[in-house]
């Protein structure tokens, strides 16, 4: 098997995992579910991943890579918290529209374990350095004024549930208000994008602005 192939069979693990841990949970999740969601063997699933555990790293280890560069690149622009806004909510909107299981996903594993899942992200620090630039940034924004003094748990709790819960929720937002069409719920996720940012914008500009 060469090189392509193995990377091919490696994606294709990893999505099936995301689906089954989705359903599931880690905890239920067996590798022989996994392995029945590809169509192999548990043998041939052994020369990928070894371990249940290995393959939850490999499959969160994706989303975060994924979107924590992005943020990274962001975080190093010479740009003001407010000016950061739009293109941080573009770069999480983007990440749950190419996965949409991924709320879900997180959201069922921080209830289920989040000891567990804090571990995994922890394991590779590097990963939260873009979130930690991020709130030395606004910390030293709210000291000069220049954006509004509130605790970050405000601000966070915030953005994130208007980025999520829309996916949480895409099956019944879906029936209720565009009449099932999924295209029609995906433009209504790209619209979110600007509705989203304003809103965060004006949470965060002060007052006297």
């Amino acid at each position: 098997m060469n090189t392509e192939e193995v990377q091919d069979m490696e994606f294709r693990i990893i999505e099936a995992a995301k689906q089954v841990f989705v359903r599931k949970g880690y905890e239920a999740t067996k590798m022989g579910d996994i392995a029945e969601e590809v169509g192999i063997s548990r043998t041939a699933m052994h020369y990928y991943f070894r371990t249940k555990e290995m393959l939850f790293e490999a499959v969160f280890g994706q989303l975060m890579g994924v979107l924590l560069p992005n943020i990274d690149s962001i975080m190093n622009e010479p740009t003001t918290c407010l000016e950061k806004i739009p293109k941080i909510v573009n770069e999480y909107v983007a990440i749950m529209q190419s996965n949409p299981s991924f709320p879900i996903f997180v959201v069922n594993e921080f209830n289920r374990d989040p000891e567990h899942l804090y571990k995994v992200v922890m394991r590779d620090p590097s990963r939260v350095q873009p979130l930690i630039k991020l709130q030395k940034q606004m910390l030293e924004e709210m000291e000069k004024g220049l954006i509004k003094k509130m605790p970050l748990a405000y601000t966070a709790s915030t953005l994130i549930g208007l980025v999520i819960f829309p996916m949480l929720a895409r099956s019944p937002l879906t029936t209720v208000f565009f009449n099932g069409e999924e295209e029609r719920f995906d433009a209504f996720i790209e619209e979110r994008k600007t509705f989203i940012s304003d809103i965060m914008i004006r949470l965060l500009t002060p007052d006297n602005k």
